[in-house]
């Protein structure tokens, strides 16, 4: 599972390349004329993600008040982390004032949360961390294509921009070590599924759904809310594909990640199999 988690990891550092379309004029240009229509596309990517996660929470964690009591921290951590550190969560244009330094710092904390989001999303089971992988993959690109911008304009080669968009991008491993970390010492799936699905709340409310200064620059407010609406439906087109996300097959099989109680139940559950075999034969 962990070689899974390294390929995802590995996927959305790749996507820290996209910058090389640039080198080819017609599709940087469009790319740069329609960055906030791909930004209310990834809002509905995020939005379906959040509450695939919060079922997910539902699942895991048995009462309800506390499922949503630690969804909210979560929400609130990121708005934390955002008055804070303003440049944890960033989607630049081209009037964008902050500096490539500040720009990078804030990009390094963004991919470790990511990297620990992954962690527990695969632990659950396969198809939800692919379903994570995705939208992770989706809000990579278009940041990866606003930090170019700033590179770019910061003074940076296209050839300099595009490594160090990619080194950056590789602290998501470290996340990852950081989620592995924290599972293998102790039981926290539900609760880190819980604050990630408030994370991405913030993500979506914060930086990726559309206001109404977005249309006045590209398009109208109306085209805004249906790129969110296509980016819903087709995430969840995606889980529909997946199938079920709480099927946690692989701790069915690896104990060593169910909880107490539930490793009792699965040996008494053994047991009883063979006790039947027992009597059969």
């Amino acid at each position: 599972m962990l070689l899974t988690i390294f390929v995802a990891a590995l996927a959305v550092m790749l996507v820290s390349l996209i910058g090389v379309i640039f080198t080819q004029r017609a599709a940087g240009n469009f790319l740069e004329k329609n960055i906030s229509k791909l930004i209310s596309f990834a809002a509905g990517v995020f939005l379906v993600t959040a509450l695939v996660l919060a079922q997910e929470v539902y699942h895991l964690i048995d009462s309800s008040l506390l499922s949503v009591g630690l969804i909210i921290v979560g929400y609130g951590l990121a708005w934390t982390m955002h008055i804070l550190i303003p440049e944890s969560h960033h989607h630049h244009n081209e009037t964008c004032g902050k500096s490539a330094q500040k720009l990078i710092a804030g990009d390094v904390i963004h991919n470790i949360t990511d990297g620990i989001i992954l962690v527990p999303a695969f632990m659950t089971s396969t198809n939800l961390g692919v379903a994570v992988t995705i939208s992770i993959i989706t809000h990579e690109a278009i940041q990866e294509i606003s930090e170019f911008f700033v590179l770019r304009r910061a003074g940076y080669s296209v050839q300099r921009a595009l490594s160090v968009n990619f080194a950056v991008s590789s602290s998501i491993l470290i996340g990852v070590a950081i989620g592995s970390l924290a599972l293998t010492t102790t039981n926290l799936e539900g609760i880190l599924l819980a604050i990630a699905s408030g994370f991405f709340l913030h993500v979506v409310f914060h930086d990726l759904f559309p206001t109404r200064s977005d249309s006045t620059r590209s398009g109208s407010f109306g085209s805004h809310l249906l790129l969110v609406l296509i980016g819903a439906v087709l995430m969840f087109g995606v889980n529909v594909v997946l199938g079920e996300t709480h099927t946690h097959a692989d701790h069915g099989n690896n104990d060593e990640y169910a909880p107490e109680g539930d490793r009792h139940r699965h040996d008494e559950h053994r047991e009883d199999h063979h006790e039947e075999d027992d009597v059969k034969q």
